[in-house]
């Protein structure tokens, strides 16, 4: 009994997180589900920069690989993604919060999924 409650349970949070990423844009869905072990980052339009994939990545919603952040999507090699600005998580990673040139898909992407950036590195506020 216990455990089809935790199952139920379960599923209802994925079911309002879901829910969550149906009803709202990419930058409320990725608030959303840093509300748990994905830490929330302020983030800003101040990086005039850009970067072009190396290969087929997962665009977070936290600076954190692994299962720590969700993914927002997969962007494909050499798709080239806006740069709005940096952080460095608690492992020294450097991440940017960027947009995907001609959506309004935004993210998190580590700086060692590039083949090529131009950026002045501005740090997240």
């Amino acid at each position: 009994m216990r455990h089809t409650i935790r199952t139920l349970a379960v599923l209802a949070a994925a079911g309002t997180i879901a829910g969550t990423v149906a009803m709202t844009g990419p930058a409320e869905a990725a608030e959303a589900a840093t509300a748990g072990s994905c830490p929330p980052i302020s983030v800003a339009n101040v990086d005039p920069g850009y970067g072009v994939m190396k290969g087929r990545f997962n665009l977070k919603v936290g600076p954190y690989a692994g299962r720590r952040c969700a993914i927002v999507t997969s962007v494909g090699r050499g798709t080239v993604l806006y740069f709005h600005c940096w952080t460095k998580n608690r492992y020294g990673t450097l991440w940017v919060f960027a947009r995907v040139k001609g959506t309004g898909t935004t993210g998190w992407m580590s700086i060692d999924n590039f083949s090529y950036y131009d950026t002045p590195l501005v740090r997240c506020p």
